[in-house]
């Protein structure tokens, strides 16, 4: 009879990592390590000091976390930085967290199990339970304006296009370009995980307002306004086909509601009266055929960098 394996054997857990970039965070960094190292005692914890002005580095370090600086202003250059750092670590799990105390650590291992479960990418959805107070007023409607319009472009279903509480493996990262500077990074994982077809689990946790005392680095006009540029230009540059698509066909239509006003007055009375029109109209004709060729020379090319890009193995 062969023995059986017994239920309790064990099998090694992946690495994990977390990241926690904190520009100014002196007030509440120590409990956000503090918190994660007793939810997750076997992690590296990682602190990215972006240019902080106070003493984030030095209470990150007493709590005994890790301390790396990036003196380079910007959540995404924060992130990036510390991915790379715990990556080189050897981290397979990559747990991404603010530095405000507004993510509770006890949910942590909830990530970790749906990244076990063989998702990519998991994200810590906020909307369904939050404090009163954890968002700023207007902000709720500019997530759910950004979340309406990713899905519109790019078919994205998500409940929380800009949670900073986040699980990324090691295979997304090392197969995943990376670019976004500022708060815009959480909008570029989601729309690369959908770009790389990377499975994406999201999971409700707590959203805690942060203290008083510690006001909000986002700024809701400048940093909306870089969201937004962000996310068309990835539109443009991951849907090239149909971005030029839809403006080449904005240049026809008015091309031709245009041309049939003059064509219409040349039937009539054999005279084009309406020179600046008919001038317009074939200048609008040329720039939509010219989109639409952009659009098929960038899609082509995006397809023969997809093609090279399959052909690197990941490492």
């Amino acid at each position: 009879m062969t023995d059986k394996l017994p239920a309790s054997s064990s099998v090694p857990q992946p690495a994990v990592a977390v990241v926690i970039p904190c520009h100014n965070e002196e007030l509440t960094v120590t409990k956000v390590v503090s918190d994660f190292r007793a939810a997750l005692p076997d992690a590296q914890i990682v602190v990215v000091d972006n240019a902080s002005r106070d003493h984030t580095a030095e209470r990150a370090r007493e709590a005994g976390a890790e301390v790396i600086r990036e003196p380079r202003p910007g959540k995404g250059f924060a992130l990036l930085s510390g991915f790379r750092y715990a990556r080189a670590a050897g981290a397979v799990y990559l747990v991404m967290v603010d530095g405000d105390d507004t993510y509770p650590a006890d949910d942590a291992p909830k990530l970790i199990a749906a990244a076990d479960a063989g998702a990519e990418m998991v994200i810590g959805t906020r909307l369904a339970d939050y404090e009163q107070g954890a968002f700023r007023a207007g902000h709720s409607f500019g997530n759910w304006l950004f979340i309406f319009l990713v899905r519109v472009l790019f078919g994205v279903r998500t409940r929380d296009l800009f949670s900073g509480y986040r699980l990324i493996t090691r295979r997304f990262l090392e197969a995943t370009p990376l670019i976004a500077q500022g708060f815009e990074v959480e909008a570029e994982l989601s729309l690369q995980a959908s770009v790389q077809r990377f499975p994406v689990a999201e999971v409700p946790v707590r959203y805690r307002a942060r203290p008083k005392e510690n006001p909000s680095k986002l700024h809701t006009y400048r940093d909306g306004y870089r969201i937004l540029l962000a996310i068309l230009t990835f539109f443009r540059d991951y849907k090239p086909m149909t971005c030029f698509g839809l403006l080449a066909l904005f240049f026809l239509v008015l091309s031709l509601a245009g041309g049939a006003v003059v064509v219409t007055e040349f039937v009539q009375t054999g005279l084009v009266p309406r020179l600046p029109l008919a001038v317009l109209s074939a200048a609008l004709f040329l720039l939509a055929a010219l989109s639409f060729a952009c659009g098929v020379l960038l899609s082509t090319i995006n397809r023969r960098s997809a093609e090279i890009a399959a052909l690197i193995p990941w490492k």
